[in-house]
């Protein structure tokens, strides 16, 4: 449901209207015919299910800044086997296939969704590929003869994600050199091997305990 709220500051009233759609990019397109900025209406608040292509964005543009170019015929939502919701409309703007079909698939184990428009002569046809789903639904022809925007966000859609470059690391430098403890004196560089300083112990002095006399030799 979209709501417009028109205020009247002169008067301290308000007025309230709602429109049902059954997608968002329908529901903007009628808030951006009643004033709203198409790149604010745009946003949509975290928590919700992410576009899963560049073509499903296009696709949403599409229909947020189409105006009055489509008719709507028939809207139909299913929560559940699928979960999937499409809007049969009539493009006003289309020589051929004028009946649209805008087909929206949720897969919430991805946490994504993607739409898909179809053109269709009629909408006995549109309805007869609903009902058998025997094909790929039929693209409008201007897919083929635009300037390649939908397929090249489609061919980014199909391709697999690059994997990540590993970063560049400088290597460590060398650990310190450790200084031998003693040199030999043809070494005079520290180049040798460490050989372990030999210490000198001092001779012990024995203390005579207290009262004893001095013994002279």
């Amino acid at each position: 449901m979209a709501i417009a709220v028109a205020r009247d500051l002169q008067q301290f009233t308000f007025t309230l209207e709602t429109s049902h759609h059954a997608t968002v990019p329908f529901a903007q397109n009628w808030l951006v015919e009643r004033g709203c900025p198409p790149a604010k209406i745009a946003q949509i608040a975290k928590g919700y299910l992410d576009p899963a292509d560049d073509l499903t964005l296009q696709v949403e543009q599409q229909i947020r800044e189409s105006g009055t170019r489509y008719e709507v015929l028939d809207t139909y939502t299913s929560d559940s086997g699928p979960c999937e919701t499409w809007t049969l409309t009539r493009d006003s703007q289309a020589d051929q296939v004028p009946v649209r079909l805008f087909l929206e698939e949720w897969d919430h184990d991805a946490g994504t969704y993607t739409v898909r428009e179809g053109a269709f002569a009629d909408v006995d046809a549109a309805r007869s590929w609903l009902e058998d789903r025997d094909g790929p639904l039929p693209e409008p022809p201007e897919y083929r003869y635009d300037d390649g925007a939908v397929l090249r966000a489609r061919t980014r859609a199909a391709s697999p994600a690059r994997p990540a470059l590993p970063r560049y690391r400088r290597p460590a430098p060398p650990p310190p050199r450790r200084l031998p403890y003693r040199c030999s004196v043809r070494c005079r560089g520290g180049c040798c091997e460490p050989r372990p300083l030999r210490l000198r112990r001092a001779p012990r002095r024995h203390r005579r305990p207290a009262g004893t006399p001095r013994q002279h030799p």
